[in-house]
């Protein structure tokens, strides 16, 4: 599968992506306005394929970063994608993946001594070592018809030629 995908940044964070051709910052991240990213696949990278919801993305990462923000458009190539979909969610995925390794006993005992932000971060991560054990590249996962994320475990091989898509100016809130 070859897509064009994209992502929110700030303008320092997109000029230094475009610069290496790579990404480096953690998708995990709090923003003052309260909104999370979360890796809910473990780590690698998520993109989208709708640029204003990638917009939306670069306007929480420039407001915590007091810059301007910037929507990055690159394309991706996957050889062997997890499919998600309506019938098949992370849900169905995480339960898969966790009594892949664990018993129900275990599974309780890890959650009960964990908060739920590690325990969102931990199950990601299980995941994640779930789909690369079964020869799973990454995660193509579409919410509805014209909106898909992507996430890219191996980015070096599968993200190229990242480009800059779009500037804006952040009104200052403060």
């Amino acid at each position: 599968m070859q897509v064009v995908a994209y992502r929110g940044v700030e303008y320092q964070e997109a000029l230094a992506v475009i610069d290496r051709q790579r990404y480096t910052r953690e998708e995990r991240r709090s923003f003052p306005s309260g909104v999370q990213a979360k890796a809910v696949f473990g780590s690698g990278v998520y993109l989208v394929s709708d640029p204003q919801v990638a917009a939306e993305y670069a306007f929480c990462h420039a407001e915590a970063a007091w810059d301007k923000a910037a929507v990055l458009k690159q394309w991706i190539h996957l050889n062997h994608p997890m499919y998600l979909h309506e019938q098949y969610d992370e849900n169905e995925l995480r339960k898969e993946a966790l009594y892949w390794k664990y018993t129900c006993q275990e599974m309780e005992t890890v959650r009960a001594i964990m908060e739920p932000d590690d325990w969102l971060k931990w199950t990601g991560e299980q995941i994640r070592e779930y789909l690369l054990e079964r020869g799973f590249d990454g995660i193509a996962y579409r919410v509805h018809d014209s909106f898909t994320y992507y996430v890219c475990y191996h980015q070096d091989q599968q993200i190229y030629d990242i480009s800059l898509l779009a500037l804006f100016d952040v009104p200052c809130s403060r």
